[in-house]
């Protein structure tokens, strides 16, 4: 109390002396002092005495944020029942502030970004910081900031270690080191540089010490091509590339990489390794197949190695307090920001929990963590409001850290606006209030009601063998960095520790993790988790084990382990070797046949195994009379890129006979598909690959195939079925004459949209008159494959634009970007007829002015719901209604139908990096554009229109381009007259309208 009272006295003369000296306070001081922590949860006070060294650089600029005090935020803010909420560190003890750690000596290290969102005016120096906070009097409330690192441009994260710390920032990853103690960095050392640097939302970031000595860094979605520095660690031949991949290092030198993973902004690392991230639309991810198992898979891209933890996108759901606006109305009431996630082992009661930010809902979410199947899934808690939140707009939680005990502290950024400029319609890029907030920032600490969390600084090694068997995530995290620092002297605690059957879980995986890393991991101690009756301790031995041959046989006889989990691993480990052993396809086998229809990523995990096992293994599982057919083909595909014709047996293998009336089934169907893709993705033909088979396959093979055909034609058998089985018989060579009742308009469009190709070209002249006649009546999916068709071989597309020249067919069934690839086809005689008959106003100024008025006054919605439909559905997405393919249009509460416009007649204009075009020309002169999405060294993988993948071999490609233009092509006024596009933008602007729920005179709902 006497305390309380000195600083309550020390701070009221402090406010008299500057009244009567004439000295202003900042508006922030005049309410800080309101009220004082006394154990209740009430507002803490927050002092203005920091080290002389740490005082901020003046402001130029006017920031309209006086009256988002502390006091008014706090009292804003809603939480749980049981929970309260202080303030422990704000203005102007710090500043924009977007990631902090505690460390095991209590301080608080705080990443400042005062140059958000487009970084130092010219001529000024960046403003970023690292300081470290102290309470100095142990009230709970921190009292004093210093300086450890100014100067930095957007450091994104810090992660402290030894006599100083990693930090994250524009392009690089380097060490600060503080040679004196007096936390200020005196040296910097750049470990790693080439790390993308275009958006500041999207640089790596959070770099983070998990259980296992090694630090994660968060890639930040747009990768980089990063290459080590500094001479401690390892040579590469090559920088790292890390699309679709996050980044790791060793602390103390040696190795580094890249890992799974795709996390924006965030990485939450618990006990026994499970490393989490998040993106703006997913709060919470994992990687779930190791990046060996995706190289050594020609079928998957390093994305399929990833799982929704929690549910994203339009699965969300966000509750918020006041009015949010988010860059989409799709994306109300709904993740759009998320970052900060945060699952170090979090537990109230017996209940795991996982927390979010969403700062654009001004919220902390909560979902309850749990195991589904081999993996997590995190829910929602079924409330009305969120964990954390505010009904006032300033407050933006961007980040998540342990505190002491089992608080959580909640980085708050205190800004007006928390969107980048690049996300914004162009009418608000120049908005005044970008950087309103930027001497405001707040660190709040949530916590039970009947805690009282007290920093507790931690000494020696006895204290930190307890702090691991804490219920404290951030007491567990510290003991494990501090004795990883101590190194050897710690060995035989941490022996005991593993060795104890009857030891906390969490403690006994830290305590392995570290002996692990010194090298003093043994076959004792990996048998003593082995065999523990908890399942993430067992599959924890099994991973620490993994590169022990004398305890393979050990870790193969836990293949009948009831927990998938635990058999996933096992799973993991059998399938990644690169010396076949008949014991490891032996448990794989018993995996595959109790749980790849069960548990998805442990079909995945067998179907990715090593390439020496591959073939037994698949011939095994064949005949197992009830085995997944999606692994069967999975594996089907793999082996028929290495070799078709042992692909073929274990197709003739799998499939059953043939009914009676010679129709093949789905099982037959979907193996057969595989097997055509593999032997295409092997480069051979796939007669040439027939006609090689051994005798009695060839026959056999010949024969299951030949049913293909007559399972297309029977109309009893479903539709899909039937359309997949008539594409297997014209790769099989049976499509021979003609197949006009399938293309006539009795036929299903999925059946039709196969046929009508493969009549054009086995029936030709029937099949021109016949587009002549029909195809602008023809349903969507049936044009689009006409058209695409007709413009395949050169003597089609000569006959198409002839055509049209001469009026028989209209030019507007061609969509801008088929004409666009028309003019720029490789053939001259082609080129030059569609220059001319699709040729697109090279001024694009000219078009805009001539289409204004479709801006001006909106045309009729429901009339333009119908040419979304058809002219924009295959890349985008808008009332459920398309496929999102190219970027989201639907955010038309930010838009004016004049950017609307401008974005689709002139796409260029702005692009998003993500959605720029690439185009591969083949060397049999086709033409294929889409968005780069793998790019390995045998393949390209392009993502087309309507979601489709196209795989072309490298050795097929003459030339990869990425032109710098947008996916979406310039010329869409050739297919849309300006009436049309005011119906158009009517029904981008008033879709949500349409059902008659908001009142008003929405042009088009009537």
């Amino acid at each position: 109390m006497k305390k309380h009272l000195f600083k309550f006295c020390t701070r009221g003369l402090f406010i008299v002396s500057c009244l009567w000296l004439g000295v202003g306070l900042n508006p922030v001081y005049g309410q800080i002092f309101a009220s004082e922590q006394s154990g209740n949860g009430e507002q803490s006070s927050v002092t203005d005495e920091r080290s002389g060294d740490a005082s901020e650089p003046p402001l130029n600029r006017t920031h309209r944020s006086s009256a988002h005090t502390v006091e008014k935020i706090h009292d804003s803010l809603q939480t749980r029942s049981g929970y309260k909420v202080q303030v422990v560190a704000s203005e102007p003890l710090i500043a924009d502030p977007v990631s902090a750690r505690l460390d095991h000596k209590g301080r608080l290290w705080v990443v400042e970004m005062p140059d958000y969102p487009l970084g130092p005016d010219e001529g000024e120096v960046p403003s970023g910081r690292i300081k470290i906070l102290k309470d100095r009097d142990q009230d709970g409330v921190f009292d004093q900031a210093s300086i450890f690192a100014d100067k930095l441009l957007f450091a994104t994260g810090v992660q402290p270690y030894r006599d100083g710390a990693f930090v994250t920032m524009a392009g690089q990853i380097a060490f600060f080191r503080d040679h004196d103690g007096d936390d200020q960095s005196d040296e910097s050392v750049v470990l790693f540089e080439g790390f993308a640097e275009q958006n500041q939302q999207l640089r790596a970031n959070h770099p983070t010490l998990g259980p296992d000595g090694l630090i994660y860094v968060a890639g930040g979605l747009r990768g980089g091509s990063v290459k080590a520095i500094d001479a401690r660690y390892d040579r590469k031949a090559e920088p790292v590339d890390l699309r679709d991949r996050d980044f790791c290092f060793d602390p103390e030198g040696g190795w580094w990489g890249s890992v799974p993973g795709k996390s924006q902004f965030g990485v939450s690392i618990d006990d026994f390794g499970r490393r989490l991230g998040c993106s703006n639309r997913n709060p919470a991810m994992m990687a779930v197949l190791t990046l060996d198992a995706v190289l050594r898979d020609p079928l998957l891209v390093g994305r399929d190695a990833l799982h929704d933890v929690a549910y994203s996108a339009e699965k969300s759901e966000v509750v918020s307090q006041a009015q949010a606006w988010t860059t989409s109305n799709l994306h109300s009431g709904q993740f759009s920001a998320a970052c900060g996630v945060f699952a170090p082992g979090w537990y109230s009661g017996d209940d795991e929990w996982l927390l979010a930010c969403e700062p654009t809902a001004y919220i902390v979410q909560r979902q309850q963590l749990s195991r589904e199947g081999s993996v997590w899934k995190s829910r929602r808690e079924a409330q009305s409001h969120e964990f954390l939140s505010s009904t006032d707009t300033w407050f933006r939680p961007v980040d998540i850290t342990a505190g002491p005990q089992q608080a959580v502290l909640i980085v708050d950024m205190a800004r007006a606006v928390i969107e980048h400029p690049d996300f914004m319609p162009s009418e608000l890029k120049s908005r005044p209030d970008q950087r309103d907030g930027t001497a405001l920032g707040r660190i709040w600490k949530v916590a039970e009601d009947s805690v009282v969390p007290r920093v507790v600084r931690l000494q020696t090694i006895d204290d930190a063998i307890k702090w691991l068997k804490s219920d404290s995530a951030w007491q567990r995290t510290s003991a494990s960095q501090f004795l990883q620092e101590k190194g050897e002297a710690v060995l035989l605690p941490l022996s005991d520790l593993v060795l104890d059957s009857q030891g906390s879980p969490a403690a006994r995986s830290r305590a392995a993790w570290l002996l692990n890393k010194n090298g003093s991991f043994s076959k004792r101690h990996a048998l003593s988790l082995m065999k523990s009756s908890y399942a993430r301790v067992r599959a924890l031995g099994i991973h620490l084990s993994k590169r022990r041959p004398e305890l393979l046989e050990n870790i193969l006889a836990m293949d009948a382990d009831a927990d998938p989990l635990v058999v996933r691993q096992v799973a993991v480990v059998a399938g990644a070797a690169s010396d076949f052993a008949s014991s490891r396809v032996r448990a794989l086998v018993n995996i595959a046949d109790r749980w790849s229809s069960k548990d998805e990523w442990i079909r995945l995990t067998v179907a990715s195994v090593d390439s020496s096992l591959l073939k037994e293994l698949s011939r095994q599982l064949a005949s197992q009379k009830q085995m997944d057919v999606r692994l069967l083909t999975h594996l089907v595909e793999r082996v028929g890129v290495e070799s078709p014709a042992d692909a073929a047996a274990i197709v003739l293998a799998a499939c059953p006979q043939v009914t009676a009336e010679s129709i093949l089934n789905r099982r037959q169907v979907e193996l057969l598909k595989a097997w055509i893709r593999g032997v295409r993705r092997s480069r051979q033909a796939v007669s040439k690959v027939v006609a090689a088979l051994p005798e009695d396959q060839r026959v056999k093979f010949r024969e299951l195939a030949s049913h293909a055909l007559n399972t297309a034609q029977t109309s009893t058998v479903p539709a899909d079925l039937r359309a997949a089985s008539l594409l297997l018989a014209s790769d099989f060579g049976q499509v021979k004459s003609p197949l006009r009742e399938l293309v006539r308009d009795t036929a299903s469009p999925d059946l039709r949209a196969v046929a009508l190709p493969l009549n054009l070209r086995n029936d030709s002249e029937w099949t021109r008159d016949y587009l002549v006649q029909n195809l602008t009546g023809m349903t969507m999916t049936v044009r689009s494959a006409a058209i695409a068709a007709c413009v395949r071989r050169v003597d089609d597309v000569k006959w198409f634009l002839q055509e049209i020249e001469a009026g028989e067919i209209p030019r507007t069934v061609v969509d801008p970007a088929t004409a666009k690839k028309l003019r720029q086809h490789p053939d001259a005689v082609v080129k030059a007829a569609a220059g001319r008959l699709l040729a697109t106003d090279p001024n694009r100024a000219k078009v805009l002015e001539r289409y204004a008025g479709s801006a001006t006054v909106l045309g009729n919605a429901t009339v333009g719901k119908n040419l979304f439909k058809e002219h924009c559905s295959a890349c985008h997405q808008v009332g459920g209604v398309g496929t999102n393919v190219g970027p989201d249009i639907s955010d038309s509460r930010t838009k004016t139908p004049q950017a609307l416009l401008t974005s689709i007649l002139d796409p260029n204009a702005a692009i998003d990096a993500a959605f720029i075009q690439h185009r591969v020309l083949t060397v049999d002169g086709r033409v294929l554009d889409g968005l780069l999405v793998g790019d390995a060294d045998n393949t390209v993988i392009l993502q087309q229109k309507g979601g489709k993948r196209a795989v072309i071999p490298r050795d097929e490609i003459e030339r990869l381009q990425a032109p710098g233009v947008s996916l979406m092509p310039e010329g869409f006024e050739e297919t849309l007259s300006p009436g049309k596009m005011s119906d158009l933008l009517s029904y981008l602007k008033n879709w949500r309208y349409l059902d008659g729920a908001i009142p008003g005179d929405i042009p088009g709902r009537n």
